[in-house]
This record gives C-alpha cells, sequence and structure tokens, in this order.
C-alpha cells in the first residue's frame, strides 16, 4: 500500500520531470517560432481546453472520490466519457473555420482540427487514468506521463525546427496522447472493460454537473486572457502575455498539480473514515507553502534576466507582466489547497458557489483591461487572487471550520523564510544592473544567491519543511554504497 509521504512523492518526482521537460522545451521552441506563432496556438489550445471540459464531466473525479465502485459504474464511467468525447470531438470539427474566421487567421482552423483527434482517443485510456489514481499507483503513472511527455517534447522539437510552426506544435499534443492511451491500455485493470453502460449515469452525472460547470468557468477565465488580446491588441501581444504567464502556469501545474493529486484521494480516504479535515488542511499549508511562496518571489523580481536567459531577447517586453503574474501567485497560495479539500470531502456544490461568482468577475475585469495593455491584464489578476482567497476561504471555514487566523499562522513561517531569502539577492540584483553585468550572469547569481539563503533560512528558523528534507538525505545516504 503506497503510503502519502511516497505517493507524494512519486507525484512530485513526475510533476518535476514534467517541469522540467516543458522548460526545456519550451525555451528551445521559443527560438524557433515567432510571437504571432505562439499566440496563434496558445488561442486555438484555450479554444480547446474550454470543450474539453465537458469531455471529461468530473468522470475521473468521481471514480477517484466515490465510497464504493461496482462494475457497472465503471461501465457507465466509459460509456459516458466515450459519448461526450466522441461528440465533442466532432463538434471541434465542425466549428474550426468558424473559429478561423472569427479571429481571421486560417491557420487556427487546422490546429483545431489536430487537436480534435486527442477527443476520440482519450477515453480509452482516462478511466485507468482514474482508477490507478483512486489507487495511488503514482509510480505507475509517473513511468507513463513522463515518457508520453518526452514523446510531445521531442515531436514539437523537431516539428518547430522545419517550420512547421503552430501546426507541429498541436501534432505534438497529438503524438503524447497516443503514447499515453497505448501505455495506459497496457496496464488498465480487469474492471475496465470497454462494454459502455449507462445505468449509473444519475450518480455520475450529478457529480458531473458542478465539477464541469466549476471548471468551465476556470477555463474561461484563465483563457480569457488569449481570447481578448488576440482579438483587441493582436496575436502578438497575446503570444507575449502567453510567454509571461508560462512560467508561472507550469510551475503552478508542478505545485499545486502534484498537492492536488495526492491530496484529493487521501481527503476522499479522510471522509470515508468519518474524521475531520481541518488539521490535515492546515498541516499541509505549514509544510509546502514555502515552495510556492519562494518560486513566485523569485519570479517577481528577477522576471527580466530570466526570460532573457531562457527565452531571448525578443520576449523581454513580456517581464513586466511575468512580475505582476508572479505576484498575483503569491497572493493565491492560501487557495491552493481549496478545490481538493472541498472535492475529496464531498462539498463540490460549496466550491462550485466560489468558481460562479469569481470566475465571471475575472472574465469581464480582463476583457476590459485587454484592450489597454498585457500589463494591465497581470495587474487585474493580482486583484483576482485577493477575491478568490476570500471567496474560497468562506467556503472552507462553513465546510471543515478552518478561520482565516488559524491559515495565515500556517503560512507565517514560509513566508518569513521567504523574506530573508530575497534580501542578499534583491541587493545583487540592483549591484548587478550598476555595472551592467550580462542577464545570464545576474540570473545564475541571483538563483544560487537565493537558494543558499533560502535553504540557511529554512534551517535556521527550524521551519517544518527542513525535517523532510532531512528525511530525504538520511534516506539518500542510506541506499548509499
Amino acid at each position: 500500500m503506497t503510503t502519502v509521504r511516497q505517493a507524494l512523492g512519486l507525484a512530485a518526482t513526475q510533476r518535476l520531470l514534467a517541469f522540467a521537460i516543458n522548460l526545456v522545451t519550451t525555451m528551445t521552441i521559443a527560438r524557433l517560432i515567432t510571437p504571432a506563432e505562439s499566440g496563434i496556438y496558445s488561442l486555438a489550445v484555450g479554444l480547446v481546453a474550454i470543450v474539453q471540459m465537458f469531455r471529461d464531466f468530473g468522470v475521473g473525479e468521481y471514480l477517484v472520490q466515490a465510497q464504493e465502485l461496482t462494475e457497472k459504474t465503471i461501465r457507465s464511467a466509459f460509456g459516458m466519457s466515450l459519448l461526450l468525447a466522441w461528440t465533442l470531438g466532432g463538434l471541434l470539427l465542425a466549428a474550426a473555420i468558424p473559429a478561423a474566421h472569427f479571429y481571421k487567421e486560417p491557420v487556427v482552423a487546422n490546429v483545431v482540427r489536430i487537436l480534435s483527434i486527442n477527443f476520440f482517443l482519450v477515453p480509452f485510456g482516462y478511466i485507468t487514468h482514474a482508477l490507478l489514481t483512486r489507487e495511488m499507483r503514482f509510480g505507475t503513472m509517473l513511468i507513463i506521463q513522463t515518457s508520453s511527455a518526452v514523446v510531445g517534447s521531442i515531436a514539437a522539437i523537431l516539428l518547430a525546427w522545419h517550420g512547421f510552426g503552430a501546426i507541429g506544435l498541436a501534432w505534438s499534443l497529438v503524438a503524447a496522447m497516443v503514447a499515453n492511451t497505448l501505455m495506459l491500455l497496457a496496464v488498465r485493470p480487469a474492471s475496465v472493460a470497454f462494454r459502455p453502460d449507462f445505468s449509473a449515469w444519475r450518480k455520475i452525472g450529478g457529480f458531473g454537473l458542478y465539477k464541469t460547470s466549476g471548471m468551465l468557468l476556470e477555463q474561461l477565465a484563465r483563457r480569457t486572457p488569449d481570447f481578448a488580446l488576440s482579438r483587441s491588441l493582436g496575436f502578438s501581444a497575446s503570444g507575449l502575455y502567453s510567454r509571461a504567464n508560462g512560467l508561472a502556469d507550469t510551475f503552478g501545474d508542478f505545485v499545486v498539480g502534484t498537492v492536488y493529486r495526492v491530496a484529493l484521494p487521501q481527503f476522499a480516504k479522510i471522509r470515508h473514515e468519518g474524521k475531520p479535515l481541518g488539521a490535515t488542511y492546515i498541516e499541509t499549508y505549514r509544510m509546502f507553502a514555502c515552495i510556492p511562496l519562494s518560486f513566485f518571489s523569485f519570479m517577481a523580481l528577477y522576471a527580466e534576466p530570466v526570460i532573457h536567459v531562457l527565452f531571448g531577447q525578443q520576449w523581454l517586453p513580456a517581464a513586466p507582466a511575468m512580475s505582476l503574474i508572479a505576484i498575483a501567485g503569491l497572493l493565491s497560495t492560501p487557495t491552493m489547497l481549496a478545490a481538493p479539500a472541498l472535492t475529496g470531502s464531498g462539498a463540490i456544490d460549496k466550491l462550485f458557489r466560489a468558481q460562479l461568482v469569481a470566475n465571471p468577475v475575472q472574465i469581464v475585469a480582463i476583457s476590459i483591461a485587454a484592450t489597454f495593455s498585457i500589463e494591465a491584464v497581470a495587474l487585474c489578476m493580482c486583484g483576482m487572487s485577493v477575491l478568490r482567497v476570500a471567496l474560497y476561504h468562506r467556503q472552507i471555514k462553513r465546510v471543515h471550520d478552518v478561520s482565516m487566523a488559524s491559515l495565515l499562522r500556517a503560512l507565517g513561517p514560509s513566508v518569513l523564510v521567504v523574506i530573508t531569502s530575497l534580501a542578499a539577492p534583491a541587493l545583487f540584483l540592483v549591484w548587478a544592473r550598476s555595472k551592467e553585468l550580462p542577464a545570464f550572469t545576474i540570473a545564475i547569481g541571483g538563483g544560487v544567491l537565493f537558494g543558499a539563503c533560502w535553504l540557511a533560512s529554512l534551517y535556521s528558523m527550524k521551519h517544518p519543511y527542513r525535517m523532510e528534507l532531512g528525511r530525504m538525505y538520511r534516506q539518500f545516504r542510506s541506499r548509499g554504497p
């Protein structure tokens, strides 16, 4: 039986590898495609991501949190997944040309058509993925997802190298999905039979309606910058914002995605055992909040040299927006666990209530800000982070009786570590700019200095995470020769 610590370690390893693969791929592709091509691709992916919310319909998460699973429930989940995915795949094919006409860019239609292929593939691996998550078999998923990410990365770089632009990036996602599906088929449990059944559609549909509605709002809000900037200021502006948001998005997917994947089945397990979740919720923040707080703090301070080194000089106009987006990430840290805590405890309706307010406000605010500049959109995201903290915490307090004071106390040690870690890198940045040092020297020097100060602060202030680092170090030493 996989323990929570082992599951978190495996999930974190998978996400870390995905982060590294994505970073290397992005750095390479940024030098092979133009901002306009990046903007076209981001727009098409955004359109498909919204439709994808209906494709999933919360089926996988229903299987993860359900108290009891039967063969008919699993077959119903497959049947619903197959029906929705294939129907929506066909609708995407039909919508490709109208979308291209609306944005006055023919390439959008081709990218949407290519991405629709994944809708016809995903049902054959989706149920297996959900059951592996429920059983916390993160070792198996580590191999599958890392392998498919490598396939997609290689395809993206090769196609971009040969000048395929946005079209090549779309085909790389299809290549990754094919690899992922084939490997999931190879390890699928005997209970996963490809015989559709709809007898349990009411139970799955009730959960999925809340989940899908909330995720649809989330995706609309998340993709509004792509849609609004492409329409108001052009694809170059959209591409610059996408690059400014890229590192924060990738890191957020790594950290929040890792915690979510482990927290959801763990919170569901605690709920099934009839135990309160509040203490676990607070303790998880106390342990891991220093990681996103540290990352976003450094990115806010060092956005310009980091962009210059990772992506090249053509992307430097995205630096101010990247700093603001990093500040938005800092402010949103207290919402990191809200979704798995509410979903895993069966309070999906409470999560939806918060999403029902936050996302429409964000969509309207960003649509207005996009008529001005990408910096205005990024500043808008900072304000939205504050609003989300208030809305999500209100529901957490209702369901789990967690006060804001206890949450802030849990975050306090991490905030102190970050503040003390940033002092020396901030002084170094001022000095390095006065001496006009190269961007590479500034980024590497600042990163090394921040890392050293972070470790020193972690240990001198006796932060809870230092015990975890010590445990990992002792484990590593015990496996030595």
